[in-house]
């Protein structure tokens, strides 16, 4: 396997993935997630912000709005163009530093290390051949004292839905990886294999939350006669608990890296 880019198919990225419910919540609870645990983050600091496989740039954006210096990268030339578009349109071209690279190269780059007061790294790991590697690059670029925003696909989410659907082989397989080329992620992660590299790389988690818990156990039926609003705020109320978190459609984990 090899890092997966989305050249070719950004548009269709951004449609599928994100324009739809599914994505708003996501972005949304990821959002609220950080205005929740980093208060600095709304409180007029400059922070240095690296958005690691950003993608489309959404994250960022958001980020910038707030005043921060924000590093955006991806492997996929088509996901930035679409993302420099939209940073230009809000007039955040000059808080927004867009590279196209990998997040491993970056890490490497001295200019890149030890810098950062708060990294971010959202639905990356699912598409990385060496998950243990990148973790190490988005540890190589915080600062002592700084924040890691990380979050995957979850696959304890994968099995409770082939469970209620009935996919017998799937589940004696454990054959939950996306076709190739699709937009399935191919490498799920489990919570506990994502914790330990993280505490391999010295960092130590300080929240947990599941997301996408309750509206991904819906039925579609049900969920096409319910308010986006309401779902938000019962994974907003549930999503941190115990064992909800680890159960979410994807996992984020907030880390911070000791002084």
């Amino acid at each position: 396997m090899t890092d997966r880019n989305f050249d070719g198919i950004a548009e269709r990225f951004k449609k599928n993935i994100y324009g739809n419910a599914k994505g708003e919540l996501r972005l949304a609870l990821c959002w609220r997630e950080l205005c929740d645990k980093l208060p600095v983050l709304n409180n007029g600091q400059n922070l240095a912000v690296w958005d690691a496989g950003g993608g489309l740039g959404q994250m960022a954006t958001r980020i910038a709005t707030q005043g921060h210096s924000v590093l955006l990268n991806d492997i996929s030339a088509d996901m930035l163009t679409l993302a420099r578009e939209d940073i230009e349109t809000a007039g955040l071209g000059a808080n927004i530093d867009i590279r196209h690279a990998d997040i491993q190269s970056l890490a490497t780059d001295k200019a890149h290390q030890s810098v950062f007061d708060l990294v971010l790294c959202h639905a990356v790991l699912e598409w990385v051949a060496d998950p243990e590697v990148v973790i190490s690059a988005l540890v190589a670029g915080m600062k002592p004292g700084g924040y890691l925003s990380l979050m995957f696909y979850n696959v304890n989410a994968l099995i409770l839905s082939n469970m209620a659907k009935g996919n017998l082989y799937k589940l004696r397989d454990k054959a939950f990886s996306g076709h190739p080329g699709g937009l399935t992620p191919p490498s799920p992660r489990t919570p506990e294999q994502v914790i330990d590299l993280l505490q391999q790389a010295g960092v130590e988690v300080i929240a947990k939350r599941g997301i996408r818990l309750v509206y991904d156990l819906m039925p579609r039926a049900v969920r096409a006669e319910r308010s986006l609003d309401d779902v938000l705020a019962l994974e907003w109320q549930y999503g941190a608990d115990e064992p909800f978190w680890a159960l979410g459609r994807y996992v984020h984990l907030l880390c911070r890296l000791p002084q």
